[in-house]
């Protein structure tokens, strides 16, 4: 894989999982310390302050992104759902504790759905070989959320109702789906599942209240 940011996630994940499913009673916990204390003094002078958004490293950038509203949407579908939030901790590949999960835009009627698919590795763990159920909702709302942005409609999440339909398994190919079902005034309604092999994991509910996007309001 070649050197970038990205890799360097990928490489952070692969340490988390292998941290999580060692059995550390001989290994040399100094000499690991060590190495993971190193790689953290390497990055910490590189560190961004300010307030932490999805999409860019501070929040001035962001006012800065969203200067031209009218384009946002052509900017989600050229970098994908990923890429337009790169920070995300579910769907962003530069977030190391994202899975991350894999979205696409597909046109439906007259909306934009999100389709893709994640794998959960063992760090997500909650019942035995399954995914932690708080880790689902959580995904779930970043489904509902983006769908909502790409259909330009939408803003915090006022509720989120999921319903586990059977355990979600980890190491396997989980599909996602999401998709606005209707708005009314400032409010937004969007559905997300969960499917494995044809079945019915999981599935989603969620209500979404325009606001402002400053984190101050």
């Amino acid at each position: 894989m070649a050197d970038t940011p990205e890799a360097l996630m990928e490489d952070i994940r692969d340490l988390l999982e292998i941290a999580r499913t060692s059995d550390l009673t001989d290994v040399d916990l100094v000499a690991a310390r060590a190495a993971v204390q190193a790689a953290t003094s390497d990055l910490r002078p590189h560190v961004v302050g300010g307030v932490r958004m999805q999409a860019v490293l501070d929040f001035t950038s962001l006012i800065t992104k969203m200067a031209d509203p009218d384009g946002r949407i052509d900017r989600l579908r050229e970098a994908g759902p990923a890429g337009f939030f790169p920070y995300s901790p579910y769907i962003g590949k530069l977030n190391p504790i994202s899975p991350p999960a894999n979205l696409d835009l597909v046109d439906v009627d007259d909306g934009i759905e999100v389709r893709g698919d994640c794998t959960f590795r063992d760090h997500f763990n909650g019942p035995p070989g399954c995914v932690h159920g708080g880790v689902i909702a959580a995904v779930m709302d970043d489904i509902l959320g983006t769908v909502c942005v790409v259909n330009e409609v939408g803003g915090f999440t006022g509720t989120l109702t999921v319903r586990y339909r059977k355990p979600t398994p980890l190491q396997e190919r989980i599909e996602l789906r999401g998709w606005v079902s209707a708005t009314e005034g400032r409010k937004t309604f969007a559905a997300a599942t969960f499917h494995h092999d044809g079945e019915l994991l999981a599935e989603a509910e969620g209500v979404f209240i325009a606001g402002s996007l400053d984190p101050k309001i």
